[in-house]
């Protein structure tokens, strides 16, 4: 249905359908050629999405899909997701079985970022009989996945079961709840407000959160750190964020303690708290001549840009990665040190420091970007800085 609604109102030349094959059902390559045909007789092209799964559960699928999605999007896209008001009022009784605070009470979000580009959901506050007479008047095909009526799945068991005895005793509920949620939205969305407020004097260059200028109190701790790794594409309940205090925050000051949370591993590195992917992205090699502008090595974004200071010159200057036994002169220390212990002294983190950019010329390295500019290379007028913003 929402395919032929996006036909109707959108420029062909706009819309791409994506089916995802889950490959849990037999008759999944079938269900990939209906949706296929349909897209044919609206003028679309469809992309089909082979997903691997860990395992057959309902988070494992959902997990993929939005994973195969992600890798899709780029700025300026929008996806567009059918789910509706009965939806919507399942996930709010499935969340508060399993326990939820205030963004959990709020639902499915209308519409929230996903990786580069946008996810909305146009049809959440219609409810399923609504689409379904649509559907009908219209005289749709469509495809009725069969594991839907098996009760094994919670939210099956909550569909097929549960959400028909409330309509009956309460006609009408799940518009009800979808205003609920509605409203817990609007509220969860003027606390993170205040939240982000304060975190801006609470986040680093790198988003890393200063835990040490964390408030005394836990409610608003917990709160704090909760919306810190909201920001970062992480949902926590509160037996993480118990953790993260115990076990990160709470550990002997020399110790580099991590946690790992789905596909995000959470460090901490002298009173900082950092968000990184638990694999880390394969750093870029660089071979062309420097210029002004940005280069995107994998783990992270190199600037150069003219300024007062920074370097004199970017002739002959090759960007390299660390080797490890590098020294150098830093402009006005007054003599070499050692890489290893000039990246200690800036505080960059262990887990950077492998990998982190070196500016050389021949065999002399003249600058470490974000770091210093070394002896002799160092303007005294307009020259060119550099930056390095590890990701």
């Amino acid at each position: 249905m929402l395919l032929h609604l996006a036909a109707r109102h959108l420029p062909a030349e706009q819309l791409q359908v994506i089916h995802i094959n889950h490959q849990l059902q037999s008759d999944a390559l079938a269900w990939a050629a209906f949706s296929a045909a349909q897209a044919r007789q609206l003028g679309l092209e469809q992309q089909t999405l082979r997903v691997e799964l860990e395992t057959s559960s309902e988070n494992s699928a959902r997990d993929a899909r939005y994973e195969a999605f992600s890798r899709q999007l780029v700025v300026g896209d929008c996806l567009l997701l059918g789910h509706h008001a009965d939806d919507q009022a399942e996930t709010l009784l499935f969340r508060l079985l399993r326990g939820t605070g205030l963004t959990g009470l709020a639902g499915i979000p209308e519409t929230r970022m996903l990786a580069a580009g946008q996810l909305l959901r146009p049809l959440l506050q219609h409810s399923r009989a609504q689409l379904e007479a649509w559907a009908h008047a219209q005289q749709l095909s469509w495809v009725e996945d069969p594991s839907n009526a098996l009760d094994d799945y919670d939210r099956n068991f909550l569909r097929n079961r549960v959400m028909p005895v409330l309509a009956q005793r309460w006609p009408g509920f799940a518009a009800r709840w979808a205003h609920t949620a509605q409203l817990m939205a609007d509220t969860d969305q003027l606390l993170n407000t205040y939240l982000d407020q304060d975190l801006q004097q609470l986040v680093g260059p790198q988003q890393q959160l200063d835990c040490g200028a964390l408030p005394a109190e836990s409610p608003r701790r917990q709160a704090l750190l909760r919306r810190w790794l909201q920001r970062q594409g992480v949902s926590a309940g509160a037996a993480p964020l118990e953790t993260i205090e115990r076990e990160l925050i709470g550990a002997q000051p020399d110790a580099q303690p991590l946690l790992q949370l789905g596909s995000r591993v959470i460090r901490r590195y002298r009173e900082q708290l950092y968000c990184l992917t638990a694999v880390p992205v394969k750093p870029v090699t660089f071979s062309g001549p420097l210029e002004i502008g940005e280069v995107t090595l994998g783990d992270g974004v190199l600037t150069v840009a003219a300024g007062e200071g920074g370097l004199t010159t970017l002739a002959s200057v090759q960007l390299v990665r660390r080797q490890g036994g590098e020294r150098l002169q830093p402009a006005g220390r007054g003599g070499h040190c050692s890489l290893k212990k000039l990246l200690q002294e800036a505080g960059i983190a262990p887990w950077q420091r492998a990998s982190w950019p070196l500016l050389m010329v021949g065999e002399e390295v003249v600058a470490v970007p974000g770091v210093c500019i070394c002896e002799n290379w160092q303007s005294r007028g307009v020259g060119f800085t550099v930056n390095w913003a590890p990701l």
